[in-house]
């Protein structure tokens, strides 16, 4: 069976795409570029483009999204202490210890 002009022209079109557009791992570099500056345009539009077309980097970019807002969450180590603080007594305690120890 014979292939429609239509079929023909996006058979074309899609392997002019696949050497133009930049590889899955060019735009995983650049996305990742993309969260600690801002590109060029021309690069954000490459980005774009790519990912309306490629669901796995579209998958990644996601995923790095998680990470760094998951980053940022527990980033202060303030508020993400695993071992509560010493009480006033505790530290007092061991001042006096190590105060004893050198002597």
């Amino acid at each position: 069976m014979a292939a429609s002009p239509l079929q023909k022209v996006g058979r074309i079109m899609m392997r002019l795409m696949a050497r133009v557009m930049p590889s899955c791992r060019d735009i995983s570099r650049l996305v990742s570029e993309a969260m600690d500056h801002r590109l060029p345009l021309h690069q954000r539009a490459m980005i774009r483009l790519h990912l309306s077309m490629c669901a796995l980097c579209r998958r990644y970019e996601r995923q790095l999204h998680l990470l760094r807002q998951a980053g940022v969450r527990y980033a202060d180590p303030r508020e993400n202490q695993v071992i509560p603080p010493l009480s006033a007594a505790a530290r007092e305690r061991l001042k006096t210890s190590l105060k004893q120890s050198r002597s």
